[in-house]
């Protein structure tokens, strides 16, 4: 009996013995893989800013290293720029985080601190600063499949402004989505607290705003390889407006939803559903802002109490665009600027 107990005790001391050898010379695979991996990323950033340095822009990633072992694998930078002499734009930022999950490494999540200094050309030189930015990019061939934004507390001003001085622009939070699913793109927008500085925008004082948009492009995923940086790459697009939404601090508002085309020349043609929320508090904040077109107002102000309302009692107009020009039913509302 002795003996028996003895042989089995053996037994499971060298089970246990492979058991613990199993882990030991598994936990060293994964470990190689994942330095492994985490070099060649390491490297690929490298190499990739070398690659832009050739074409003539600037782009750095001080004291590169990899992070995130052993459940994540990611790069973080000391400090990030990107400047283009060509173009006579430049940015740069403190430090830049990124990883991605062993399990999902098509997922990449990052996040960048501030300060952040910005030249672009036409505007002066701006400083920002935030609480948070991150981002979250899903990868995929040729392009990214989705790539979301999102900040709070962000603050712009001008270079050299004393920290006291009113910001030419601040924002609570906001967020930016893409989604491409071949040939179609949803773009989704969302900010919250707006504000923009009084004069700063054709000398017009500008309330606080909070607004959303969610739109549709039939063709948006011809825009990622397209050159032009401003809205004439709309040009031969169509969609749906789901919703764009903008309000101002008391509660009104206006919504425009509905189907629409932009033709190569830039006119715009659709059919829009228009809503607003309180016209009082809507005539109020655009008097504020066009002032000169205070009889214009107060007359469609006027002809709101006429026109039909939502389920909530808001009144809600049907305007069609043919070719910028707009209208409800036979009565001319002016036209829309080309893109």
């Amino acid at each position: 009996m002795p003996s028996s107990t003895t042989e089995s005790s053996k037994k499971r001391g060298r089970l246990l013995k492979y058991l613990v050898g199993g882990v030991v010379l598994l936990g060293a695979v994964y470990t190689t893989g994942w330095y492994y991996l985490a070099n060649e990323l390491q490297g690929r950033v490298t190499t990739n800013i070398e690659a832009f340095k050739a074409r003539g822009i600037d782009a750095t990633c001080e004291n590169v290293r990899a992070s995130g072992f052993p459940l994540r694998v990611g790069v973080d930078c000391s400090r990030v720029g990107w400047a283009d002499p060509a173009k006579n734009l430049s940015v740069t930022a403190g430090t830049f985080r990124s990883a991605a999950q062993i399990y999902n490494p098509m997922q990449i999540v990052s996040s960048i601190a501030g300060p952040a200094a910005i030249d672009v050309p036409g505007l002066m030189p701006l400083d920002a600063k935030w609480e948070k930015l991150t981002s979250s990019i899903q990868l995929d061939k040729p392009l990214p499949r989705q790539i979301s934004v999102q900040g709070s507390n962000i603050i712009v001003n001008q270079r050299g402004t004393a920290a006291d001085a009113a910001p030419l622009a601040s924002v609570k939070d906001g967020e930016l989505h893409f989604s491409t699913s071949e040939p179609q793109m949803d773009v989704a927008l969302a900010f919250n607290q707006l504000k923009i500085a009084d004069n700063l925008i054709d000398n017009r004082s500008l309330p606080e705003l909070t607004g959303a948009a969610d739109v549709q492009l039939a063709n948006g995923f011809a825009l990622l390889g397209k050159p032009e940086r401003d809205l004439t790459v709309l040009r031969g697009q169509s969609g749906t407006l789901r919703k764009v939404d903008l309000a101002f601090a008391d509660g009104s508002g206006i919504a425009v939803s509905g189907p629409f085309a932009i033709a190569d020349d830039g006119r715009i043609s659709g059919d829009f559903t228009v809503t607003m929320r309180n016209p009082e508090g809507v005539a109020q904040a655009l008097q504020g802002i066009f002032p000169e077109a205070g009889n214009t107002i107060s007359s469609v102000l006027q002809a709101m109490a006429f026109v039909p309302r939502d389920e909530t009692g808001a009144p809600t107009l049907p305007i069609t665009v043919k070719k910028g020009k707009m209208s409800v039913g036979f009565i001319s509302l002016g036209r829309l600027p080309s893109l």
